[in-house]
């Protein structure tokens, strides 16, 4: 039977590490402000993430509302409400409820994330800039491991030094008669020494490592690029729970 390599108290410490760390290096490498995050938003105000959501009426208003579920769009908002140049953006501490999300050992309808969106120049909005930006937030991701291994020098290294950009349609072409999690499985299974980028049409990517622990891919980051006017931005979350899991040799999600 599989025994963490960190007692859960020992464990909890660590987490708060990695929140000290992850915060200043992700501001500092994307020019990032930190702001506050909502709880939740009116249903009407289109800055919830679209999916099925939690709603309930405030008594003291009447006013029904509905709790977070991702802050993309909200935070676009906060691009365009403090007139952010190109270049530089925001970010914040986001927990978020996703009712539709399976409870597992590396899924929760509760996620807990850095969320931030960076105003993107035009020129800047391609699959090229898409895969920079994934691989300098992976590096913020190792950076913080490199941390907790000099803080817990009996722990091992689990994020791969490789990192890679795939296309979705170019998985799915190599093994077209299974469904997407089996091809993510398939293929990190038999590379675990990668940290893939998985990138579809939109310009919406996921970025995963093979989990040893546990034996199943783990996401870790997801990132996309939105050219919707006024704004046009790129950014996303970095899953805390998950890089923590992953990190920290944890069986499942800290909770």
């Amino acid at each position: 039977m599989f025994k963490p390599r960190l007692l859960r108290e020992t464990a909890e410490i660590a987490l708060t590490e990695i929140k000290r760390t992850i915060e200043p290096r992700l501001a500092e490498e994307f020019s990032l402000r930190r702001v506050s995050a909502p709880l939740y938003l009116p249903v009407d105000s289109g800055l919830n993430d679209p999916g099925e959501s939690v709603r309930f009426v405030m008594p003291s208003t009447g006013q029904e509302v509905e709790i977070i579920r991702g802050l993309n769009r909200w935070l676009r908002s906060q691009l365009i409400r403090y007139d952010i140049a190109p270049g530089f953006g925001v970010f914040t501490v986001m927990n978020a409820l996703r009712p539709d999300m399976v409870e597992t050992a590396t899924t929760s309808p509760h996620l807990g994330a850095w969320a931030w969106q960076q105003v993107v120049d035009p020129g800047h909005s391609d699959l090229d800039h898409l895969a920079a930006t994934g691989k300098r937030v992976y590096s913020i991701m190792q950076q913080t491991e490199s941390m907790i291994l000099e803080r817990f020098p009996h722990l091992e290294q689990t994020l791969p030094q490789r990192f890679v950009v795939m296309e979705e349609k170019a998985l799915e072409t190599r093994n077209p008669d299974v469904t997407t999690d089996r091809r993510e499985y398939e293929y990190l299974h038999a590379h675990p020494n990668r940290a893939v980028l998985l990138v579809n049409d939109n310009l919406s990517s996921r970025l995963l490592v093979w989990n040893e622990v546990i034996g199943c891919p783990l996401p870790l980051a997801e990132i996309s690029i939105d050219l919707h006017k006024p704004v046009g931005s790129i950014g996303g979350n970095i899953l805390r729970d998950q890089l923590a899991m992953q990190i920290l040799h944890q069986p499942h999600l800290l909770r």
